[in-house]
Parts: C-alpha cells; sequence; structure tokens
C-alpha cells in the first residue's frame, strides 16, 4: 500500500511544518522528523535546545493528528557539512521512492544546508529514475510554506518599547539591561539579525555543488567509482596503468588514450577535478564526483 511521506527537516520553525498537513491541504500517512542528535551533545546550544523542543512537539502534535512519526538524527557537526548531508539525503527519499511511496519534502525550515541537501537530492532522484521509475514526477515533490508573520519584527519592536521605558527610570538596577537591549538593537539597525559568520575549520561559507546528473556511461563509472577515496593522482598515465591494473585489463596505448578522452569528458561534466602540475595533470574526484560516487 502506498504511503504518504513527508521529511521535515527541523530548524525552529512549528507551524510551518504542521499546519499544511493538520489543515488539510496536503495528505500525510508518515512523517519523518530530520533534526540533529542532542542526547549526544554534552553542551548543546540554545538554538539546539530550542530545535529539540519543538521536535518533540511536532512529534506529539502529529500522533493526535494520528500520523505516524519517525526521527532521523544528524551528528551536529554534519549540519553544515552539504557533502556528508546530500547523500544521506538521498538514501533516505530513494528508499522511500523504492518503496513504492508518494515522497514530500518541506523546505521551509533550518538550517539551509539541510534543507537544500534533501532538495538537490529529490532533484536529482527525479532526473536519475525518470526512465526507471513511473510517473516519478508525480510521486516526489519539494514544497515551501512561506511564514504569515515573522516573530523576530515583534521582538525588535517589544525590545524598543522597553529601551523606551527603562530610559525614563532613575533606578540603576535597569541600567545593566537598558544597556544591553541598546546594544543588541544597534547590532540589528547595523547588520539584520544575525552576527558574524561562522568559522567551519577555516572556511566561512557552505559550497553547493550542481547535483550529480545522470549523463554517465558505463567507462566513467568505473574511473569514478576507482578515484573514489584516493588522493589525487599525479598524471593521466599514471591514472590509466593503475585503473588497467585494478580493472585486470592490458595497459596499453589505446587503453590510455581512452581513459584520457573519458576523463576529460568527466573535467567537463564536472565529476573530476584536474590541476596542471608542469606537464601533467594531476586528477581526483570533484565535490560533485565524491557525491555521484556516494550516491550510485
Amino acid at each position: 500500500m502506498t504511503e504518504r511521506v513527508h521529511f521535515l527537516p527541523v530548524g525552529f520553525d512549528f507551524d510551518r511544518l504542521i499546519l499544511p498537513i493538520s489543515k488539510g491541504q496536503m495528505e500525510a500517512d508518515r512523517v519523518v522528523l530530520v533534526t540533529h542528535d542532542i542526547e549526544n551533545n554534552d553542551d548543546p546550544s540554545r538554538a539546539a535546545e530550542l530545535a529539540s523542543r519543538l521536535t518533540d512537539r511536532l512529534e506529539n502534535s502529529f500522533d493526535l493528528f494520528d500520523v505516524e512519526v519517525e526521527r532521523e538524527t544528524l551528528e551536529v557537526e554534519k549540519l553544515y557539512q552539504y557533502e556528508l548531508l546530500y547523500p544521506e539525503a538521498h538514501d533516505y527519499i530513494l528508499n522511500e521512492i523504492v518503496e513504492g511511496n508518494d515522497v514530500y519534502v518541506n523546505i521551509s525550515s533550518m538550517p539551509r544546508t539541510t534543507a537544500f541537501a534533501f532538495a538537490t537530492a529529490a532533484d536529482s532522484i527525479i532526473t536519475e529514475y525518470q526512465k526507471e521509475v513511473e510517473e516519478i514526477r508525480n510521486k516526489l515533490h519539494t514544497y515551501y510554506v512561506p511564514p504569515d508573520n515573522y516573530l523576530v519584527l515583534d521582538m525588535i519592536e517589544a525590545l524598543e518599547d522597553a529601551r523606551d521605558w527603562m530610559k525614563g527610570q532613575e533606578s540603576l538596577d535597569v541600567y545593566p539591561q537598558y544597556q544591553n537591549i541598546c546594544e543588541i538593537l544597534e547590532k540589528v539597525e547595523d547588520g539584520g539579525v544575525t552576527e558574524g559568520a561562522k568559522d567551519m575549520d577555516g572556511q566561512m561559507y557552505v559550497e553547493f555543488p550542481s547535483s550529480p546528473g545522470s549523463d554517465v556511461d558505463d567507462f566513467e563509472k568505473k574511473i569514478l567509482n576507482f578515484l573514489r577515496g584516493r588522493d589525487s593522482i599525479s598524471s593521466t598515465s599514471s591514472l590509466a596503468e593503475k585503473l588497467a591494473q585494478s580493472l585486470d585489463v592490458e595497459y596499453d596505448e589505446s587503453f590510455r588514450s581512452r581513459v584520457q578522452y573519458n576523463v576529460t569528458k568527466l573535467d567537463e561534466k564536472g565529476y573530476v577535478d584536474r590541476e596542471k602540475e608542469g606537464n601533467r595533470l594531476e586528477t581526483e574526484l570533484s565535490t560533485m564526483g565524491r557525491m555521484w560516487v556516494e550516491t550510485n
């Protein structure tokens, strides 16, 4: 029997994850709450605690609507590692499709890396399996729910009211709070509702590479799988020689030329990175290539 399964990456939202289902605009037999693993986090942040509370509330609320609930927990350090999130999202969604279920992915909540990983994986699966799975475009859906109101604007107004009230007080007891509120409002006015950029092992950004396509022929697949988990290979000749050895075939000029031709195609498609070192081209999997081998 076909189930309607919703994947809900949980951040700091409740209404946008439950209302389309609870109000009957979308049907759901089962929801999968994708959240971080707070139980194994010795010192969870306030943000992590808030997301955990919302996850508990969502689970309890869906139970009341007789919707089955599952949890998929992610390690906290994975939340911004798109390259690790994408294969997991791909596996979660594809397993449901293989079981014959209809899948819905809600990308309304945070963090964006998790939501984008699920959205990209869904799009990639449609591209990869449109010939194998009948009417896959009608079985796999990605959706977004816009908020009716941003509470941060109400919070700013409340802080402004508190600041104006404290400004007229003569008691020294309120001055530290007054000063703190003034500093927060000044930061919001100057820089918006976030501050700084998170340092992730020396890098402040997360790249969202194109999702792997399905235009990979059999010999290209052999090259990609051979490169999996390997450091950069120093030259095309070295790559061809090692590949021939792994495939137990004869290494000759014809095989080397075939490897060179296919590696060039993989470079053009974005599956490998090639860097010139002297007269040689070092070759390794690109981010998209690593995503491909993890999901194929």
